[in-house]
C-alpha cells in the first residue's frame, strides 16, 4: 500500500518557529518506523532546561516504542494503523505544546521496509541504523518470492484494490490479479497471532466486496495450529464461492 514519511521537528524558538529536525516517522507497507537522533537530542540537552529535554524525551520514547510495538504486532500485513494519520500526528504535536512538530506527510514511491527506511534516515541525517523487526513468518516469505517470480510475469503483483477499481478509496493490496481475465489471487497464513489474522481476514472481506466479479483464489499453508484450522474452516464456510488451495498443491501447478 502506499507509504509515507514525516520529518520530527522540535521548535526552539516560540518566537520566530526556528526549528530543528530531530528525527523520522514513516508508515505504509512493512511500517510503522521511526528514528530519532541522539545527536540531535544532544543539541537540544545543551540549550534546554533540563526539566524541558526530560519531557521532549518522554515524549519521543513513548511515541517510539508505540511505532515498534505496531511494527511487531502487524508482522507481515500491509495495512496502516490510523493512529498515524495527519490529524493524529497534530494531536501529537498538541500534545506536547505544539514544542514538536511533524511535517506534512510525504508519499514514497518505493516499498518501504527496514532497508530502505535506513537509507531514508541516512540521507537525511547522515546517521546508519538498523531496524529490529520480528521475524516474519515462513510462508510469508516464501509466498512472496513465489508471486513475484517469473512464473507470473503476466500477471500484476502488490496492485492496491483503488487501481483495480477507480471508484474504490481502498489502499489496501492484492497480491496477484489479472484485470483482463478478472482473477486475483491472495495467500493467507491461518497460524498468524490473533491480531495479525483478523486484519488479514478483514482485508479479504474488504477485498471480496469491492470486487465481486473476480474470480478469488486464496493461497495458504496447512494449518498446524488449532486456532488456525478453525479460522480456516470458518473462512471456507463463510466465502462459498473462493478457492482455497493449497500452497504446495499450487506450486504444483503453477
Amino acid at each position: 500500500m502506499e507509504s509515507f514519511y514525516s520529518i520530527i521537528y522540535y521548535k526552539t524558538n516560540s518566537l520566530t518557529d526556528e526549528m530543528v529536525s530531530i528525527g523520522l516517522l514513516a508508515g505504509g507497507c512493512e511500517g510503522p518506523f521511526m528514528y530519532i537522533s541522539n545527536a540531535r537530542l544532544e543539541l537540544l540537552k545543551k540549550v534546554l532546561h533540563p526539566n524541558t529535554f526530560l519531557s521532549v524525551r518522554r515524549h519521543l520514547k513513548f511515541l517510539f516504542e508505540k511505532v515498534g510495538k505496531h511494527r511487531n504486532e502487524a508482522a507481515g500485513i500491509l495495512l496502516f494503523d490510523p493512529v498515524y494519520t495527519v490529524e493524529q500526528m497534530e494531536l501529537l504535536s498538541q500534545r506536547s505544546k505544539n514544542a514538536i512538530a511533524y511535517s506534512k506527510p510525504t508519499t514514497i514511491n518505493e516499498w518501504l521496509d527496514a532497508k530502505f527506511f535506513n537509507d531514508l534516515t541516512q540521507s537525511f541525517f547522515g546517521e546508519i541504523i538498523n531496524i529490529q523487526t520480528k521475524k516474519r513468518p515462513v510462508f510469508h516469505l516464501k509466498w512472496k518470492a513465489f508471486y513475484h517470480s517469473t512464473k507470473f510475469k503476466t500477471w500484476e503483483s502488490d496492485i492496491p484494490i483503488s487501481f483495480i477499481l477507480n471508484s474504490s478509496p481502498l489502499s489496501i493490496t492484492v497480491d496477484l490479479v489479472d484485470q483482463k481475465a478478472k482473477k486475483l489471487i491472495k495467500g493467507i497464513d491461518f497460524d498468524l497471532g490473533e491480531t495479525s489474522l483478523n486484519r488479514k481476514l478483514y482485508e479479504l472481506e474488504l477485498i471480496v466486496n469491492a470486487l465481486p466479479d473476480f474470480h478469488v483464489a486464496i493461497i495458504y499453508p496447512i494449518p498446524k495450529k488449532k486456532s488456525g484450522k478453525v479460522a480456516f474452516e470458518v473462512i471456507n464456510k463463510k466465502y462459498p464461492k473462493l478457492v482455497f488451495q493449497e500452497f504446495s498443491e499450487f506450486k504444483k501447478m503453477n
